[in-house]
C-alpha cells in the first residue's frame, strides 16, 4: 500500500509537489519518496476535488531483513505555500 503526498487549488488542479520529510524514522525499516505518483482525492475540506486525480509523493516503508511485528514512523509534507501536513503511519511487517 502506497499514500501519496499531494496539494491542488480550488479548481482541483495539482500543485507543485511538496517537499516530503521523515521528522520520526522507522525502528525496523527504510522509509523512501517518489515523486509523480497519481492518486485519487479521498476528500478535500470543501469536498469539490473528491474523486478527482492528483499527482503528488508517495511514501514507500521497506522493511529491514530480520524484522518482525509492526513498525512506526512519522512524515511531514510542506507545500510552497508553506502549509504543512504530517501523517504517522503504522505498520505490520508481513512473515
Amino acid at each position: 500500500r502506497v499514500f501519496v503526498f499531494a496539494g491542488w487549488d480550488g479548481a482541483c488542479a495539482t500543485l507543485p509537489a511538496p517537499q516530503v520529510t521523515v521528522i520520526s524514522p522507522p525502528a525496523q525499516g527504510d522509509v523512501s519518496f517518489r515523486p509523480g505518483q497519481e492518486t485519487t482525492i479521498a476528500g478535500s475540506a470543501t469536498e469539490t476535488c473528491a474523486g478527482k486525480r492528483a499527482t503528488g509523493t508517495g511514501v514507500y516503508y521497506t522493511a529491514r531483513a530480520g524484522a518482525a511485528g509492526s513498525d512506526r514512523f512519522a512524515v511531514e509534507a510542506r507545500l510552497a505555500s508553506g502549509e504543512t501536513s504530517a501523517r504517522i503511519f503504522e505498520v505490520r511487517i508481513a512473515d
